[in-house]
């Protein structure tokens, strides 16, 4: 009996410790089961969540662009009114029954054309500031930088308090998103700020508008381009962890894109001239203010545009066999043309915190988000669009931008010019007719006028010079 209890306890106490290490592999298993899931639903939350926020924002919080134009009402009672004033302007002029001094006339009409100009510069930027707080846009990494920035401290505190209880597995999880999340805002901040852009290109008022006035002065340039590509199956071998906490290894197959070519050919046309917006406005008196530069080119005329039209689709015939896939585009550039700049007034009005080097010693120091917020809070904002016209026959007349504009793309900001520059062509045709005797102008009467401002109200057409290299169509193999 002894014997036999002995045994049967033994057995019983072997079969229940047995049980009991089952049980234990068991919950392992499924602690680390949920410890891979965990960190699943993480990665795919981080991924997911900066988009659920950008349709959010786009379609329920109003970030998108009005196609609708609820201020045209107003904007037209404006245009007749600047019309009217001007109007009666040059009708008072023209009504005087002495016979004015020539050289007074020529200062008067001067003095009208200049505050014309100042005045339709300032309904523009007005317009801009208002259409820019009516249609609100917000890029998507954006939105994933702000989302990672703020993820990273929740991630420190799960990393503190990992180490403190000793949970291995949150340390890892934690160092991995802590490690992660700076990437994101780091790339962010280095290729898609555009606070970085504006402070990279911050200088005083008279360098800004010497470098747009350089800007204005120089030819454009239209580019016809393709890019020819395919795909090739390729394997890589994937590295990963099962279940059981074993290395293992893998062989995936993917696509990779390789392109072979890319080709640009330059639109070559005989003369072009510039017809940006007369004066830099809205620039702060003290502090910074960031100017967001637009680049628009347009065709002068019909035959200009058609023959474009015509060039651009023999392009696509001759190029369109050359690879598998081949996408075709259109660039229009500018030397020395940047998206964005900022300007100070001066030495004094530029606050001491706001440049490159602090920029990214807050950006190093995981500061980078407070500095930018601080940075809009603290500079204003304004526009300037920078137009140029372009002709592949010298034209006899040049006719007004409002009516020479056949491209798809249309300048923002040139309604009030279809009333306003019959206007601005009958002062400069009297001056024209006063000033063609050769009789003295007056220089000396002239109100100062800001680098950007052009000498005179009219356009000057300029010959096209096209450089060799621009000249031949350029294929690079890749």
């Amino acid at each position: 009996m002894t014997t036999t209890t002995r045994w049967t306890w033994g057995r019983t106490t072997r079969y229940r410790y047995y049980t009991r290490n089952n049980k234990t592999d068991f919950f392992e298993d499924i602690h680390s089961s949920l410890i891979g899931d965990v960190v699943a639903c993480a990665i795919v939350i981080h991924l997911c969540v900066p988009f659920f926020i950008y349709c959010i924002l786009i379609f329920w919080c109003g970030y998108y662009r009005n196609v609708t134009k609820p201020f045209a009402k107003a904007d037209k009672q404006e245009e007749k009114a600047i019309l009217q004033k001007y109007t009666d302007q040059l009708t008072e002029l023209e009504s005087r029954t002495a016979s004015p001094d020539t050289a007074v006339t020529i200062s008067e009409l001067r003095r009208i054309q200049q505050q014309l100009e100042e005045e339709v510069d300032q309904v523009r930027a007005r317009r801009r500031q208002r259409d820019r707080e009516h249609r609100k846009t917000i890029k998507l990494s954006r939105i994933a930088s702000i989302y990672s920035y703020v993820s990273f401290w929740p991630c420190v505190i799960l990393l503190i308090i990992g180490v403190a209880a000793n949970l291995a597995n949150l340390v890892v999880v934690a160092i991995i998103w802590g490690g992660v999340l700076p990437i994101v805002v780091l790339s962010e901040s280095l290729w898609c700020s555009s606070e970085r852009q504006y402070i990279k290109n911050l200088s005083s008022l008279t360098s800004a508008t010497e470098r747009i006035e350089s800007i204005r002065n120089t030819q454009p340039t239209v580019c016809m381009n393709a890019e020819c590509y395919h795909y090739e199956d390729r394997t890589r071998t994937v590295y990963y962890t099962d279940s059981n906490g074993i290395s293992r290894s893998r062989l995936e197959t993917y696509q990779a894109k390789v392109v072979t070519a890319s080709i640009n050919k330059p639109f070559l046309f005989t003369h072009w001239y510039d017809y940006s917006q007369s004066t830099l406005t809205d620039v702060r008196k003290v502090g910074v203010t960031n100017v967001k530069m637009e680049l628009t080119v347009q065709f002068g005329d019909e035959t200009t545009e058609q023959l474009f039209k015509q060039k651009y689709a023999q392009f696509i015939i001759d190029n369109q066999f050359r690879d598998a896939h081949v996408d075709f585009f259109v660039t229009q550039t500018v030397d020395g043309f940047k998206k964005r700049l900022a300007a100070y007034i001066g030495p004094r009005s530029k606050p001491w915190w706001i440049g490159s080097v602090w920029y990214w010693l807050a950006t190093i120091f995981c500061l980078g988000w407070p500095y930018r917020i601080l940075f809009n809070c603290a500079t204003d904002r304004t526009d300037y669009n920078v137009v140029k016209v372009i002709f592949t026959n010298a034209p006899s007349t040049l006719p007004a931008p409002g009516d020479a504009d056949r491209s798809s793309q249309p300048p923002p900001e040139n309604a009030e010019e279809y009333t306003i520059n019959n206007v601005k062509a009958k002062i400069q045709a009297t001056l024209d007719q006063l000033t063609a005797g050769g009789l003295p102008e007056q220089e000396g009467d002239m109100p100062i006028k800001c680098a950007v401002t052009d000498q005179h109200m009219n356009v000057t057409l300029r010959e096209a010079h096209h450089s060799p290299q621009r000249a031949e169509m350029g294929i690079v193999q890749m």
